[in-house]
């Protein structure tokens, strides 16, 4: 075989440094982009942060948080209950320890036995301090398990009922899988008292420890925000939780001088200065291009209501905008948007069809209204809610799919729908 030495050329893209970094830059949420810029200004003597003033439109807008309900911790809200109570040494240590032992539910799970033995203290003193701890709020707290947690709720109420006592500590298991008839006849009530007593326990909260938040407050900032006055939409890109990045003429000024090192390390940092800041403008630019995108294909939504959102994809929205379907999904990852209807996620607008006519959460809301309206002493079953769904709304769907998106709006199957009275 002979050996040749041949040139040819090709055209290749090359993804520099700089381009991975761009595209990064794209999918960052306003909080990631904000950890950012305060990372390069630390990296680029030259780069000044300014924040953005605030305007009242924002400032009066309520973002909506993921936080628990109480902003403080379970132990940290059972510590403040025992502020001013007179106990002793030997009792603080088995409240500490026992408060300590909760999971995040409010259960405890360890017993007065093993406490005393871990401690090294009486049992008695252990189970005065378990009894102080299940009196402190919220009810149900230091439970051994979730129907000695509804018990020792019911047990608070101002007025007692023996029978709702007597099912959750007796006979809960039949009684939530709706096993009524048996529990009737061995109690020698009647369906109607069951009934009572299953509403009773509705009103109660399963995992009280889950109303409290160990970690710290986290929001959702939206990236995007959809408004409607006087007859016109508007979409504005809401920037003002990411500072300004300006060059530091100052420090320019202070380090200048004639050494061709100085000048050649200056000029780079510039450089990087100016890729910021067309990065910034181009994710801004891309961002707010599909925000108009989604409010056109989705103006139904929009204007009427999740309720009226229709099938789009990503593709769609990359062929108006003469971009690539990659470089949408990055721009609306991790992004969200203010509408009238609330705050949602971007990639919510971004529905598949349900036999290519309608989107699931349409699916969905029919299937929760036919529930809402539907019979209690003869709750629909999954096929009946299908075969309804077709005959009422012309949407042929599956009982297994119907099953699934029950579960999804934590709905329970018609055996455990059933009322008798």
């Amino acid at each position: 075989m002979e050996m040749q030495l041949t040139q040819k050329q090709e055209l290749k893209i090359a993804l520099t440094k700089e381009l991975v970094q761009a595209i990064e830059l794209l999918q960052y949420s306003t909080l990631e982009l904000q950890s950012l810029l305060h990372e390069q200004a630390l990296e680029n003597p030259f780069i000044e942060l300014k924040e953005r003033k605030r305007n009242e439109r924002t400032d009066s807008m309520r973002y909506i948080e993921n936080v628990s309900v109480f902003n403080r911790s379970l132990a940290s809200h059972l510590h403040a209950q025992l502020v001013g109570m007179r106990l002793c040494h030997e009792q603080k240590k088995a409240l500490d320890y026992l408060i300590a032992s909760l999971d995040e539910s409010g259960y405890l799970h360890t017993t007065v036995a093993e406490a005393a033995r871990h401690l090294q203290l009486e049992e008695t003193i252990v189970c005065e301090a378990l009894h102080l701890l299940r009196s402190l709020e919220p009810a149900g707290v230091g439970a051994e398990n979730l129907p000695h947690c509804l018990y020792l709720q019911l047990i608070r109420l101002p007025q007692r009922d023996e029978l709702a006592e007597t099912i959750v500590m007796q006979h809960f298991e039949p009684f939530v899988n709706k096993k009524w008839k048996e529990i009737k006849t061995m109690l020698r009530v009647e369906l109607a008292d069951l009934q009572r007593v299953w509403e009773l326990i509705r009103t109660l909260h399963p995992r009280p420890g889950s109303l409290y938040n160990d970690g710290q407050l986290t929001y959702i900032v939206p990236d995007v925000i959809v408004s409607y006055d006087h007859g016109v939409w508007t979409v504005t890109i809401n920037d003002e939780m990411t500072p300004t990045v300006v060059w530091n003429e100052a420090y320019e000024r202070k380090v200048h001088t004639d050494d061709p090192s100085v000048q050649t390390y200056i000029e780079e940092k510039r450089q990087q200065f100016q890729w910021i800041q067309r990065c910034l403008a181009q994710r801004s630019t891309t961002i707010e291009q599909i925000a108009w995108q989604l409010l056109d294909k989705q103006r139904d939504y929009f204007e009427k209501g999740p309720l009226y959102i229709k099938p789009l994809t990503m593709r769609d929205i990359a062929k108006e905008l003469h971009i690539h379907e990659s470089t949408v999904s990055r721009a609306v990852k991790h992004k969200y948007m203010q509408t009238p209807h609330g705050l949602i996620d971007m990639r919510r607008l971004f529905t598949s069809g349900v036999d290519e006519q309608v989107a699931q959460e349409k699916v969905k809301h029919f299937i929760a209204e036919l529930i809402k309206n539907e019979n209690g002493q003869k709750p629909l079953s999954d096929q009946k809610i299908a075969d309804l769904l077709e005959e009422r709304y012309n949407i042929c769907v599956a009982r297994r799919t119907v099953a699934k998106y029950r579960e999804q709006l934590h709905i329970p199957p018609a055996s455990k729908r059933k009322q008798y009275a």
